[in-house]
């Protein structure tokens, strides 16, 4: 026999909706580095190239800079965004290719750009490559000697969290010995996710390396000591120096045979590049505007455990 569908009829009287459930859980999202210390939710808090930059009030002593000089350059987060394409784009050991490279840049950010001579804006330009692809960054690098085959740009990544809170988060920092700022999320249920400017391998370690546009001054002692770590606290960038450190931790992990983190973990670089130039040298032999740290494989453990 064959037996047709069943089908009941309903009269509109007879339907009810069911009784909410009592608690209705919140769905995981996608954070990020500024969505944990500034509260953004929106995607390109993930990429932060600068979005929330800010400068040092001018004073007299930049009269006295050349008319070339980078600190002279537009500030804000336009003009980050454009000196993060430049980075992004140049081979730091083929000076010939970066003329060509600054035109392409200036063409594509001149129309959100302050009105400004183009001419000398390429000199700015010109001279900031020069002088940070030859600055000493500690451990006998230069970044002109860093072929472009041993670089990454724009690395992405997507961190998982199960439940990572902000007053776990907070005591996991102070434990570390790490400025405590106010974080501004509530609970993180799903993945965190950046973008690395750059990671790269130097006589068998691997960096990452943060490009700041930041304006922090017009000389050496602005973009060295106290001045330097003022504007790492200022914007949580501790914190995010420990999300890159752990993001390359785990893809060497995944990626190196024999990884071991004392080996082959170089650390996080910071450059705040208005002051990376081989004539402002700190007393020990690093360029003015670099911020070098890293962060131990314990450190790295705790926080990881703590996302997990």
């Amino acid at each position: 026999a064959i037996i047709g569908p069943l089908r009941q009829e309903y009269q509109a009287d007879q339907l009810a909706a069911l009784p909410p459930p009592a608690h209705i859980p919140s769905a995981w999202w996608i954070g990020s580095y500024s969505a944990l210390a500034f509260g953004a939710r929106h995607d390109s808090a993930a990429v932060d190239h600068d979005l929330r930059t800010t400068s040092a009030p001018g004073h007299e002593l930049e009269a006295e800079l050349a008319a070339d000089d980078i600190l002279r350059f537009p500030r804000g987060a336009v003009a980050g965004e454009c000196l993060h394409a430049l980075f992004e784009r140049v081979d730091f050991g083929d000076a010939g290719g970066w003329p060509a490279m600054i035109d392409t840049v200036l063409q594509r950010f001149a129309p959100a750009l302050p009105p400004g001579d183009d001419a000398l804006r390429r000199r700015m330009l010109l001279g900031l490559l020069h002088d940070v692809m030859h600055a000493p960054l500690g451990d006998g690098l230069r970044l002109a000697d860093v072929p472009r085959q041993r670089t990454l740009v724009e690395l992405e990544f997507h961190l998982p969290s199960r439940q990572l809170d902000a007053a776990a988060l907070a005591r996991t920092m102070q434990r570390l010995g790490q400025p405590l700022p106010q974080y501004g999320f509530g609970t993180l249920q799903g993945y965190l996710r950046g973008f690395i400017d750059l990671v790269f391998e130097h006589q068998g370690r691997y960096y990452v390396l943060d490009w700041k546009s930041n304006h922090l001054g017009d000389t050496p002692a602005d973009y060295a000591g106290a001045s330097l770590d003022r504007a790492m606290t200022q914007h949580g960038y501790p914190l995010q120096a420990l999300l890159y450190a752990l993001a390359l931790h785990r893809h060497l992990q995944q990626r190196l045979p024999d990884y071991r983190h004392e080996r082959h973990f170089g650390g996080v670089l910071y450059l705040f590049v208005r002051g990376v130039r081989p004539a402002w040298t700190r007393a020990d032999g690093i360029s003015a505007g670099v911020h070098h740290q890293r962060p131990t494989l314990q450190a790295l453990q705790q926080l990881s455990e703590l996302l997990e």
